[in-house]
């Protein structure tokens, strides 16, 4: 069952955001939607370090999706330890490098942006263990790195590509559908239900289940920790549908 659990640095995270909305009068966008850390296809679309749906090589990517281009031939290492990765003369058109990462051995593995992926010899080597991340890339710049502790063994694949943000859909009804991204979210929003069918939900609904629309509406941070205490172990649906936002495919789940 595909299922977006929230972890303990993001449980902390947002108690503390929950306790700054009952005082503060201010909109802002759901916190989740920023800082979630997500499970391998759970939202597709966006380009995250883990699970994103970022497509390469100029494949149409889910509306509001990233569509990323490669610029240059794939670079392909393996190293221990900390290292340099040398990609060459950066093309003009290229604006990022897209990197796959794969641990070999356990360990903590940091980009050159200060990202970092860490690995559990359960994962080395294993699918858990690959990491893709796009980094944003700096006049003049011909190389990238990873740090990491000494003995450790790492598989890197760079390339210098594109990156472009398209736009949402729009189906008969009016309704914009596609993947959150730094523009906002689409009425309809991308998802895979857990039966594994890929489809979207309401925005509305999504934020009735997870909570970001119960939270603006808080007197209090004592009311704010009631509501989370009260959800607790709890699970919630959203119905998923096609892109007409009628044909029902599935269930979309989160944890309380």
């Amino acid at each position: 069952m595909n299922e977006v659990e929230f972890d303990p640095v993001f449980s902390s995270a947002l108690r503390q955001e929950l306790q700054t909305r009952a005082s503060a009068a201010t909109h802002r966008p759901p916190f989740w939607r920023t800082h979630i850390r997500l499970g391998a296809g759970m939202f597709v679309g966006a380009t995250v370090l883990i699970g994103g749906g970022a497509v390469a090589s100029g494949i149409l990517p889910i509306p509001g999706g990233t569509q990323i281009t490669d610029r240059a031939t794939t670079v392909i290492e393996t190293h221990t330890g900390p290292a340099t990765v040398e990609l060459g003369q950066a093309p003009s058109s290229a604006t990022n490098i897209f990197v796959s990462l794969t641990c070999l051995t356990a360990g903590t593995f940091t980009f050159a942006d200060g990202a970092s992926m860490a690995c559990g010899a359960d994962e080395a080597a294993g699918l858990k263990g690959i990491a893709t991340y796009s980094l944003l890339i700096t006049p003049g710049q011909h190389s990238t790195k990873i740090s990491t502790e000494p003995g450790n063994r790492w598989r890197i694949e760079a390339t210098w590509v594109s990156e472009r943000v398209t736009e949402w859909a729009l189906n008969e009804n009016g309704d914009t559908y596609g993947a959150m991204n730094e523009h906002g979210q689409p009425d309809l929003i991308s998802v895979v239900a857990t039966n594994n069918q890929h489809g979207y939900v309401y925005a509305g609904e999504l934020a009735d289940a997870d909570g970001s629309a119960q939270a603006m509406k808080f007197k209090s941070p004592e009311e704010a920790l009631a509501w989370q205490k009260e959800r607790e172990g709890k699970t919630f649906s959203v119905p998923v549908y096609q892109s007409d936002g009628k044909t029902k495919v599935g269930e979309f789940v989160l944890n309380g």
